[in-house]
């Protein structure tokens, strides 16, 4: 059997594909730009990785992440929704940057696990175990950069 045509279908191919490849990374979360806590103790980027990744009083609660995670089918069909609108990179980047910032903030405002200690829902006057002030999930923000970042979750 012999296909014919074959190489200008893969080049044609390889080149659609390479119009979806972009050099635009949309970085999501506290940025360093949140600056300090309400009382000065720690930047809001601090608290967040605190209450993220947990300490010896405070459990984990991966509100980043799970939160980011959350928000997969939303990011696809804003990609899919921007290739076909004829966005560039950057644009349909700073759109998805956009869904997640409110796929992790709904994150942060709908947890419930694991659950506030009662001397803590007593101090706060809430049982969420995220907002306090509120502060910490509004610094949630995103920008986007064209190099690849080096740290971060």
């Amino acid at each position: 059997m012999k296909i014919t045509g074959l190489q200008e279908v893969q080049r044609a191919l390889k080149k659609e594909m390479d119009k979806l490849r972009t050099p635009h990374y949309a970085l999501v979360g506290i940025h360093e730009s949140a600056g300090a806590t309400k009382d000065g103790q720690m930047t809001v980027a601090t608290l967040g990785a605190i209450q993220h990744f947990g300490n010896d009083r405070i459990p984990a609660r991966r509100w980043l992440d799970t939160g980011a995670e959350s928000g997969a089918q939303e990011y696809l069909d804003t990609i899919r929704e921007g290739i076909e609108d004829g966005l560039d990179s950057r644009r349909i980047m700073t759109r998805v940057g956009l869904e997640a910032e409110g796929a992790i903030k709904d994150y942060i405002t709908d947890l419930d696990t694991p659950p506030n200690r009662p001397s803590t829902i007593r101090r706060k006057g809430s049982s969420n175990p995220l907002i306090d002030t509120g502060n910490m999930r509004d610094s949630v923000t995103s920008t986007v950069v064209r190099k690849k970042p080096k740290e971060g979750l």
